[in-house]
């Protein structure tokens, strides 16, 4: 039996509307306060056509991270795509990066409680987001390479040794969650410190 593309769609369009009502859903009130029964009924659907589209809660979860993830890597694509300076695509990279994912609610929470070992899939999702990130710090330094702003030996490694830097940031980011500006001053002086070492003098 061959699956026509209407069908397709209403099943993308479904799922879509599960994981954006989860989203808020989580956001609210927490993964663990939240239930199938709580998604189904924001959706108006019975629960149990809820598993026609995911096995469980957490695989439910885990969609709402990738989309936020993905929220956080299209922004941060634009930056790299942009007729910016090199220079100041690196600085306004690590800021906006901080910045988004202070707004992505259920990522933060993901962050705060994957330090205790929460969820399975975090790691592997943040290992797969640090190679794609590499990618990005990798055309940015090379842009500066080329037009003569910044020195890189390795540009591979140094992109590479930026974006584990910024993921290790991201635990801070959460413990300072209620201290935003105190935290964005930090992120400001650690920025500073990469980018007069990148800075061709």
């Amino acid at each position: 039996m061959t699956i026509s593309n209407s069908q397709t769609d209403g099943v993308d369009s479904m799922r879509s509307a599960i994981i954006e009502s989860s989203r808020e859903l989580f956001a609210k009130f927490g993964y663990k306060k939240t239930t199938m029964e709580d998604i189904a009924m924001a959706l108006r659907k019975g629960k149990s056509s809820l598993y026609y589209y995911f096995k469980n809660k957490e695989e439910i979860f885990q969609a709402v991270i990738e989309q936020e993830e993905f929220i956080l890597f299209s922004k941060l694509n634009e930056i790299v795509t942009s007729d910016l300076s090199a220079s100041d695509k690196f600085r306004n990279y690590v800021m906006s990066r901080m910045d988004i994912i202070s707004q992505l609610e259920n990522y933060m929470k993901a962050l705060a409680e994957d330090i205790y070992g929460g969820y399975d899939f975090f790691e592997k999702l943040r290992r797969n987001g640090e190679k794609e990130e590499a990618a990005f710090l990798e055309q940015i330094l090379t842009e500066g390479v080329n037009d003569g702003s910044f020195q890189v030996k390795n540009i591979n490694m140094a992109a590479t040794g930026i974006a584990i830097a910024l993921k290790g940031l991201e635990a801070p980011l959460v413990q300072s969650s209620s201290n935003m500006d105190e935290f964005k001053v930090q992120v400001e002086n650690i920025l500073n410190i990469l980018f007069f070492g990148l800075l061709k003098r």
